[in-house]
């Protein structure tokens, strides 16, 4: 799918052009506008089930049974066991995957959060048993615990996720990586120098980013992910290279936000300006070191973001304006013709 490559202005005029061939109605090309605009997914027409509220009561009602749970447990906790830790995990795994599964075919954004929640709470259940049951063996090889439980998270979220619009399966599936290539470095005994480190970062976080473009979903969050760490690793390397850290994440950051602008994503504009006001700042503090320098830099960044932040939200806006005038406008057209 082309639903970031292709920029926000022409989508709008390839639906305008399906609307006025009679291909879809207005109503569907508004619908078509809100789903690559929201990244949502092919189901995304289904009636939401859960309301607003009745999605803020599920949250509130697993929360206090979470409380619950875990005060109760607590009086018990040390007398049980590993077995009965590993009873408890299993449990709450097996409980909160079957749930999940329930909620989310039910279909509608509400129930799509509901479930990703509680396929995390699985996520996290199945880790802990998985650690439960490598006991005290693990810490007689160094690295080993922290592998398996990372390939352990990891395996289980790319499961649940599947490349769908599940941005918090997403995310476990990134820490899992994470968790494994932590793991696989502890075990191999691999040192890398923070100037490699810093750089694997950058480049992982890279192709993420690209990968977002066209493959990876849910789009947004895979582009939100890349951009956090591609200045989580350029900053990283600013410190033992102070130029070439600050001139990498101030050519990111400046590419997020023009990006961010092209695609109206309101989301990067803001986290792209954010992270050139930082490297802003930062290459003042070290180059200038004026105070009238920083307060320069400050001001240069809160524009970017402002000016960016503003012509994201006045396209989106003048889209709605215009959808409500074409409305009536079509209405009147057809009357027209058919008098």
């Amino acid at each position: 799918m082309e639903r970031w490559t292709t920029p926000a202005e022409q989508w709008r005029a390839n639906v305008q052009r399906w609307v006025d061939a009679g291909i879809v109605t207005q109503a569907q090309g508004d619908e078509i506008l809100s789903m690559q605009r929201g990244d949502a997914p092919v189901d995304s027409s289904a009636p939401d089930v859960l309301s607003r509220s009745q999605e803020l009561l599920s949250y509130c009602a697993l929360l206090v049974l979470a409380l619950s749970a875990i005060l109760f447990l607590s009086h018990y906790w040390a007398s049980i066991g590993r077995s009965g830790h590993l009873s408890v995990a299993l449990l709450v795994a097996a409980d909160a995957l079957i749930v999940g599964s329930t909620v989310v075919a039910l279909g509608g954004g509400g129930a799509r959060r509901l479930g990703g929640l509680l396929w995390l709470i699985a996520t996290l259940g199945v880790a802990t048993s998985v650690s439960d049951v490598m006991g005290t063996g693990a810490q007689h090889h160094h690295g080993l615990g922290p592998l398996v439980v990372g390939v352990t998270v990891l395996l289980t979220s790319v499961f649940l996720w599947r490349n769908q619009n599940r941005p918090l399966q997403f995310l476990s599936a990134v820490t899992g990586f994470i968790l494994t290539l932590s793991g696989i470095a502890t075990v191999g005994r691999v040192h890398a120098t923070p100037t490699q480190l810093a750089l694997f970062v950058w480049l992982c976080a890279l192709v993420v980013g690209l990968a977002s473009l066209r493959m990876i979903r849910p789009a947004l969050t895979a582009l939100v992910v890349a951009e956090v760490g591609c200045c989580v690793g350029a900053l990283s390397l600013s410190f033992p290279h102070h130029l070439g850290g600050i001139a990498l994440g101030i050519m990111t950051t400046v590419l997020a936000v023009a990006l961010g602008v092209v695609l109206e994503r309101p989301l990067v504009v803001a986290i792209g300006g954010l992270g050139f006001f930082m490297f802003d700042i930062r290459a003042f503090s070290i180059y200038l070191r004026s105070s009238n320098a920083a307060l320069g830099a400050g001001v240069l960044g809160l524009i970017i973001v402002c000016v960016g932040l503003w012509h994201a939200a006045h396209t989106v806006a003048l889209e709605r304006r215009g959808a409500r005038i074409r409305v009536p406008t079509t209405v009147d057209n057809e009357l027209l013709v058919s008098s």
